[in-house]
Order: C-alpha cells, then structure tokens, then sequence
C-alpha cells in the first residue's frame, strides 16, 4: 500500500497551496498615458476535474465525479500592485501556481483508498499522476507601445519581464502498476519522485539552497474595424527557474501483499528502494496563453476566445452592457463550466466565476479583482 499512500501525498499536496489564473482574462490594455496611474490585481482561481475544490485534502467522499481519460487539477493566485506613466510600468508581484494531472484510473484508486473500500471485483490500475509546484515574489518592469495606426486604430504592445528571487519548489510523479485480486488482495509495481524545498532527509548533509528565477510576457491589443479587436497574451512566453541544493527523493516500490509461495505458505513482500540527495534544477514555468475576438454593437460588446493553460485549453465567451451605473458583464467556460458575473465602474473591476452553487459544492471557482487610480 506505500505507492497509494505517497500517491496520496502527491494529491493532497497539489491543495496545500491555494493558486490561480495566469494570464488577464480581459487583457486589458490601454494606451500610454503622461499622468501617474497607480494599480493593485489580485486574481485566484481553482479547478478541479474530480472533486470539489474543498475535498482535495479530504476523503473524496462527495462529490467524487472524475472525467474519463486526463484529469487535472489546477490552482493559482497572483497579487500584483506598481505603478504606470508613459506606458511604463515597474510593480512587484507575488505568485503561487500549481498543476496535477493524472489518469483515470489514478483516481479512482485514490478514491477507493480514502474512502476505506474494498473494490468489489479484481482490478488492474496503472497510475499515472505529475505534479508541479512553485511559489515566488519579485518584481516586474514593463512598457506599453502604440505602434502604427493601420487604419482601424493604434494596436497596442505591452513586453514585460520579471526576477523572483526566494523561489519555492514542489514537484512530485507516481507511475507504476497497482493489481487487487480478492484472494490475493494488492499487489504494487510503481515508482515515486518528489522534490521539495523544505523537504528534510535522515542525514542530509548541511547545505545552503539558493534560487531563483526570471520570465518575459507580452501582450497584444490589435484593432480590426472600428468595432472588432483581437487580443493575444503569452505570460511566461521565456522564462527560467533555478534550484541548488533542493532536496529530492526517488523510490522504487515493489510490494506483493498476501502472496503465496511454492509450499502454500503466506508471502509478504515489501520492497523499498530508493535515494534522497540533493540536486541542481533548472526549469521553466511553462506559457500559458488567453486569445480572444471582440464585437462592440453601440453598448454591447461580446468577447469569444481560449485560454491554454498547463496543457489545458479553456474556451470562453463573455457579454457586456455598458450602462450609466458601470459596465455589467456575463461569461461561460466549456471546459470547467463556470457561469460568471463581472462588474466595472471607474478604475474598479470585479468578476467572480463557478460551475455551480452553493460555493462550497464548486469543482472550479475564479474571482479578479483590480483598480487604476489616475491623477
């Protein structure tokens, strides 16, 4: 039962850190202004394909609804706040982000160890499961360019980049076999790996961990007509992230429980090999990309585009109505399902999103928040 139990440490970590979306949904460009315009974002965001998002780190025991093939479970927070004059922009930024993706049946296995069930029927599972984790704060520096006006208005580019110092990693695999036979009950065949900044090793030799990182984003606001814009973002477009001296561990499981030998006799064979040292990593943190198509009709806008992120693609539509008390917004995701609400007013933004209600019953839920002061 080791690999189910470090696959459920696997799982149970990707809820450990409450993460969300990578890149602006809206991509809200805006030409460079003389006047100094302060700003603060705060965005979080969670999605699970199995559970709901307050079960993760729990028994599974409601609402377990796992998809058929790829599961993936995504979560990510980004608070940013700086200041903006002559389209340049210097802020700091603080951003946590995480991944799990994992087979069908990895989670229904894991389903049935939290659960405490006996399967009903002799199973072969292969587990399949990759995680990724990081967290970092730094600071970004950032120019906005009206290019040429080619007939339907200025397009707008905005390249930005970013240093994160203090970086935290936690990356973690399960792969292998796991056999269930009434009579001879489990038998595992797996491998697991995990890194993890402040893992600690029996006899870990004294070591200084160093870090750090840097990317490149940008962002591209082109008018068509006067009343279709395409907006394209790449956060991460180039980056870079680097680990010394991060504790790792590799294990190999090998383990026949309840077996029986050439005499009849009752077999048990636990095997556990594996290493723990300390490792040099150099990574990226992978583009995440939002692309999407305008229509402005007089008051009504309507916005149909995608985004792609940790592999998974997330289309969207989102309708507007620009009123004398703000601008009230609707949106719909068919991947995750979420129903949004948005509201913009001055230099405030909100949007909240979930594929269901009440929230504490949600498999996915957004909520964005921003402010522009001018003065």
């Amino acid at each position: 039962m080791r690999l189910i139990c470090l696959l459920g440490a696997l799982l149970a970590a990707s809820g450990a850190a409450a993460q969300t979306a990578v890149a602006d949904s809206d991509i809200a460009l805006h030409a460079p202004s003389a006047a100094w315009q302060p700003y603060a974002k705060a965005q979080a965001w969670a999605a699970y394909d199995a559970v709901p998002i307050r079960e993760l780190g729990r028994d599974w025991s409601d609402g377990y609804a796992p998809r058929n093939g790829r599961n993936v479970f995504l979560q990510r927070d980004r608070v940013e706040f700086g200041v903006e004059k002559d389209g340049w922009r210097v802020g700091a930024e603080y951003r946590l982000e995480g991944s799990l993706q994992a087979s069908r049946d990895t989670v229904d296995l894991y389903h049935l160890y939290q659960s405490h069930k006996t399967p009903g029927k002799a199973l072969d599972l292969t587990v399949d499961a990759q995680s990724k984790q990081w967290a970092a704060a730094g600071a970004r520096v950032g120019r906005t360019f009206a290019l040429p006006d080619l007939g339907a208005g200025h397009p707008l580019l905005m390249m930005s980049a970013a240093v994160y110092g203090r970086a935290r990693n936690h990356d973690s695999s399960a792969s292998g076999m796991v056999s269930y036979k009434p009579e001879t009950a489990y038998r595992i065949d797996g491998t697991y790996t995990n890194s993890k900044t402040d893992y600690t090793y029996p006899f870990m030799p004294e070591s200084a961990q160093r870090s750090s990182g840097a990317s490149v984003s940008a962002a591209l606001q082109w008018p068509l007509s006067s009343q279709l814009t395409a907006n394209l973002a790449v956060n991460d477009l180039w980056s870079r992230m680097r680990w010394t001296n991060l504790p790792s561990m590799v294990q190999r499981i090998a383990s026949d429980v309840q077996t029986v030998d050439g005499d009849g006799y009752i077999n048990y064979k636990p095997q556990v090999v594996g290493q723990n040292r300390l490792i040099e990593r150099t990574g990226t943190i992978g583009a995440s990309t939002a692309l999407n198509l305008t229509y402005r009709y007089q008051q009504w806008a309507l916005r149909a585009g995608a985004q792609r992120i940790a592999g998974t693609t997330i289309p969207e539509a989102i309708a507007s109505y620009a009123s004398q008390w703000g601008t009230f917004s609707t949106s719909y995701d068919t991947r995750f399902n979420m129903v949004g609400l948005g509201y913009e007013q001055g230099p405030l933004r909100l949007r909240v999103r979930t594929d269901r209600l009440p929230l504490s019953e949600a498999h996915a839920f957004s909520l964005e928040t921003a402010i522009y002061w001018a003065f």
